[in-house]
């Protein structure tokens, strides 16, 4: 099953929206995290065999980086509001279910336009 771990950055209702498709879904925020750093939360991540939810590409791709093993980064490319996070991410969560709910060392990556794309993170080639 699938632990998802939803950034500061992100609307809490992501969860909920998680909830109602039967994934574990978690906020920072009501994990006592709020305001850490993004090196605060990631023994959190590993640790915690989560798939982290965030808008912050950048950041996270570097962390990613340094593992071989990991349970999944989904991020939500542009940054916007509420409705239209939850619309993301719902196109998400269909097409991580359409593919069989195991994104394990995958990226999943949500456009503008609810465009979701799939690839191994990081690459094993070395193409990142």
């Amino acid at each position: 099953m699938i632990r998802l771990l939803i950034d500061e950055c992100l609307s809490p209702a992501l969860a909920a929206e998680a909830f109602s498709r039967g994934f574990e879904a978690h906020h920072v925020n009501w994990l006592g995290l709020t305001s850490h750093s993004d090196r605060a939360l990631w023994p959190q991540i590993i640790g915690g065999d989560f798939t982290f939810v965030t808008n912050n590409a950048r950041d996270f791709l570097r962390l990613y980086r340094g593992v071989d093993v990991h349970a999944g980064l989904l991020v939500i490319l542009p940054s916007v509001g509420t409705a239209e996070q939850l619309r993301l991410f719902a196109a998400a969560l269909d097409a991580i279910i359409a593919a069989g709910s195991d994104i394990t060392g995958e990226l999943v990556e949500v456009d503008r336009d609810g465009t979701v794309r799939f690839r191994r993170y990081p690459d094993p080639l070395g193409n990142d």
